[in-house]
């Protein structure tokens, strides 16, 4: 059983599980350090005005008391304290007791000359505030200062005179090496904003909408353009979920025909299953022969599975607003292919080697 009891946020009450408590009151400790000096106060204040707002909205849908999970969901949206890291101000001393507030005004004195610079070195992110699957898009709009329906009717063009596939795996790779803007320091360095108290603080505040993962639907626009190619958009994400689905799923089933032949061989020197797929195999005399073939045909089924599961788990994601593939998954499964890929290749070479002579 978890210790709850009342706290005070923003002159409401409400009923927290300890561990939440302690979390909620750590990160409003490093907002307080990260934003120094009166203005600073003011705008932590805020920040709690708004997480008592969210807190409102999870106690009106039901929750008892608040818990870790919903915490950890605010923090999400608010902006972890490590994106606000670099404006820390420095640490007062005996001999410099007013530094914090010294350094924020020189903060502040500086913002017109930060800004001009910052505009000129964007950052490419996806814009999750205004996207229509990934918001690759979006992100490159943003960086370039494009009308982002325009890009998304020309990106639409260029599909479908290049035969949909080129472009197509273009966006799907570049949605998974091009991470989200999503925290306050992201969004500013998108938009080439400078990254200071104000301007995070701001961000901070406006961060009203949840991560797509919170199962909370993110503002769609209203426009005819953008609700045409989310449609659009969503039809082909649905149709490659399929593909992918079905890929993995015959994939699948060969995979298991060639385990149950290589069963079969090992244990019964039997190739009758591997003779039904693969009859070249009774040229040659040498033992090890539909070994080798069995390994090359399981490798290249797997060659398959893999690209099959990674487009019907981002269909769902996409569709149904679940939480994508983590990062670490993604670098691992793209490993995984590699070497499938050339163990395939190695093997299909030895195999045809001994076939032919050569």
């Amino acid at each position: 059983m978890k210790k709850t009891f009342p706290v005070n946020i923003n002159g409401k009450v409400f009923y927290i599980d300890e561990d939440a408590y302690e979390l909620l009151l750590n990160y409003l400790d490093q907002l307080r350090s990260a934003f120094g000096g009166a203005e600073g106060e003011e705008i932590v204040s805020d920040i709690e005005s708004r997480i008592s707002e969210l807190f409102d909205e999870r106690i009106a849908a039901g929750a008892n008391a608040i818990v870790y999970s919903d915490v950890n969901n605010i923090i999400e949206i608010m902006g972890k304290p490590s994106d606000i890291s670099d404006c820390e101000p420095e640490p007062q001393t005996d001999s410099e007791p007013s530094e914090s507030q010294t350094a924020t005004e020189d903060r502040q004195t500086v913002t017109e000359s930060v800004q001009t610079d910052d505009r000129l070195h964007k950052k490419l992110y996806r814009n999750v505030n205004d996207k229509v699957l990934g918001g690759v898009l979006g992100g490159l709009a943003t960086y370039l200062d494009w009308n982002a329906n325009i890009m998304r009717i020309l990106y639409v063009l260029l599909t479908c005179f290049t035969y949909f596939w080129p472009l197509t795996l273009l966006y799907l790779i570049a949605w998974m090496i091009i991470p989200p803007a999503n925290s306050p320091r992201r969004v500013l360095e998108m938009q080439g904003q400078p990254v200071t108290v104000d301007t995070i603080g701001q961000s901070v505040l406006s961060s009203t909408t949840p991560p797509p993962y919170q199962g909370v639907p993110v503002r769609e626009h209203s426009n005819f353009f953008t609700t045409l190619l989310s449609l659009v958009g969503k039809c082909i994400v649905g149709f490659l979920g399929l593909v992918g689905g079905a890929a993995a799923l015959t994939a699948t089933g060969f995979f298991l025909f060639f385990l149950i032949a290589l069963i079969a061989f090992s244990c019964f020197d039997s190739i009758t299953l591997i003779n039904q797929f693969d009859p070249t195999i009774l040229r040659i005399n040498l033992h090890y022969a539909p070994l080798i073939a069995l390994l090359a045909f399981m490798s290249f089924t797997l060659c398959f599975l893999i690209p099959g599961i990674a487009l019907a788990w981002m269909a769902v994601a996409v569709l149904f607003n679940c939480k994508g593939a983590a990062k670490s998954t993604i670098i691992f499964a793209l490993l995984l292919e590699v070497i499938l890929i050339v163990t395939t290749i190695v093997l299909l070479i030895f195999r045809d080697g001994i076939i032919y002579g050569y």
